[in-house]
């Protein structure tokens, strides 16, 4: 018989006999058959490796140091908005029920009961489906850390019901530029609205614009601090090109300074956006929505989908695809021309 590397048939069994830096380890497989021997062997490799032959397996943390780890680890890759909302539903509603279990003990009933509490309480199945997400990501952040092998429970979010995001429609456009500069207090909260709607960046990438980084020969803005950490080369049409470079000019290197010579706070323009939108019966088009406006706009006029992505800064055009909203008079236009099509207009 062929020598096999690790193994030796010793009467009917096979034994293995392995080291791993340095460590040796033997015994009997207990297998009569090779393929089961070889895979006995891998697993004493494995088992020799991480250190639990013959030493104590390390015990899994409790999700409560699970949370600690992963606070201070995420400090400065999370937006503050993004932290405090997660510690408000971890103290809130996975702390006094999980904290003190052991992740790998987290299962799927104990994962269902706080679902369960959060919708008794009134919370929406939004609002749950994002806690368990919150959840997920700390088990996540312990298998990545070697602490934890995989998911303990497999929960499955609630089905939602899908309701109609708003965005400016295009034939109101003229009319909601006019509404901001007449409801916007300063010409920075207007022209940030405007750069938000034309150049469909995020709110925390229009607050961070710097002069350096539009190109006056080639009429572009670079976004040089993104979410997704890319840097996208972006157009500027004349009619944002011309009210960016109108505004007051201050000695900063921020394209939208505050007094205290940092670029302004999260949710500055807010207030006024959202009295546009009241007096223009909008619903609630957030900064975000202006985003998914500027989307949608692309894709009535025919952008591409690829491009779009490109200048929202998507990875995956899947994502882009959710940002895209057909306007009602896009849909009535399909509408007719399917009805001339059959002759039944």
């Amino acid at each position: 018989m062929a020598n096999i590397p690790g193994l030796k048939k010793v009467g009917p069994f096979w034994h293995y006999s392995i080291q791993v830096n340095g460590q040796r380890a033997h015994g009997s497989t207990k297998a009569t058959d090779l393929a089961t021997a070889r895979k006995v062997m891998e697993e004493k490799r494995r088992d020799l490796l991480h250190g639990q032959l013959n030493l104590q397996k390390k015990i899994p943390p409790t999700l409560n140091q699970v949370w600690e780890s992963w606070w201070k680890a995420n400090q400065t890759t999370f937006s503050q908005k993004h932290l405090v909302s997660a510690e408000c539903r971890y103290r809130r509603w996975l702390k006094p029920s999980l904290g003190c279990v052991r992740v790998d003990h987290i299962k799927a009933d104990a994962v269902m009961q706080v679902r369960s509490q959060l919708l008794e309480a009134g919370r929406s199945g939004r609002y749950a489906n994002n806690t368990l997400e919150l959840l997920r990501a700390l088990i996540r952040f312990t298998i990545r850390v070697g602490d934890l092998d995989q998911l303990p429970f497999e929960v499955k979010p609630l089905r939602l019901q899908k309701k109609p995001r708003p965005t400016v429609p295009a034939s109101r456009i003229p009319e909601f530029l006019a509404a901001v500069d007449s409801h916007a207090h300063s010409p920075h909260v207007a022209v940030m609205l405007k750069t938000m709607l034309g150049l469909g960046i995020r709110e925390s990438e229009a607050l961070g614009m710097r002069w350096e980084w539009f190109s006056p020969d080639q009429r572009t803005y670079t976004v040089g601090k993104a979410k997704g950490k890319e840097a996208r080369v972006i157009p500027v049409p004349d009619w944002l090109w011309n009210a960016i470079f109108a505004m007051p000019k201050q000695r900063s290197e921020w394209v939208f300074p505050g007094e205290d010579g940092k670029h302004h706070h999260p949710q500055f323009c807010k207030k006024a956006l959202q009295r546009v939108c009241k007096e223009l019966g909008l619903g609630n088009v957030t900064q975000h929505r202006l985003r998914a406006t500027f989307a949608s706009l692309h894709a009535e006029a025919g952008t591409p989908i690829s491009e779009i992505q490109g200048m929202l800064g998507h990875k995956d055009i899947a994502t882009t695809l959710i940002y895209v909203e057909t306007s009602l008079d896009a849909k009535r236009r399909s509408q007719d021309a399917l009805c001339r099509k059959l002759g039944l207009a």
